[in-house]
């Protein structure tokens, strides 16, 4: 048997690396060109630590006294923004022939990113309260299992 060590090929994912740079830069300018985000998430904090509202009489939660659409609109773009960059991830994957396991992965993620950008949108309109974006993003949950579940059965 040789002395030498096996060495084991590591692939690097470079499409992992760059969905982690575009995150961070997504992040950044939100933040960056959103006025008072600081503020308003500062708000939101100090809003839901003071909070609690009963659901039924042995279910406490916090919740927000106001409504936050400055916040609310920040967060829906970068679902949807976002989304749309792992789409366009997805797209490449495909297009320069990786296996479709590898490829598909992001589905469920992309799924969760436009239903939880979908139930933000409803937020910032006031069209659900909190409780109700609180069941969306049980929902978006719920779609990104469903995705990822009918993708293992077309595998």
């Amino acid at each position: 048997m040789s002395t030498q060590t096996v060495k084991s090929r590591v692939r690097t994912d470079w499409f992992a690396l760059a969905s982690v740079g575009f995150f961070m830069m997504l992040l950044g300018a939100i933040w960056l060109f959103t006025p008072n985000l600081t503020e308003e998430a500062a708000n939101f904090v100090r809003d839901i630590a003071t909070n609690r509202q009963n659901l039924t009489e042995n279910i406490v939660l916090p919740a927000p006294i106001e409504n936050h659409p400055i916040l609310y609109t920040a967060a829906m773009q970068f679902c949807f923004i976002f989304g749309i960059f792992q789409i366009v991830i997805l797209a490449i994957r495909l297009f320069l022939g990786e296996r479709i396991r590898r490829a598909v992965d992001a589905a469920p993620g992309i799924a969760f990113l436009f239903v939880a950008g979908y139930f933000l949108s409803l937020l910032t309109s006031e069209s659900i309260a909190w409780f109700g974006f609180i069941a969306g993003i049980i929902i978006s949950v719920g779609v990104a299992i469903i995705v990822a579940s009918l993708l293992d059965l077309l595998k």
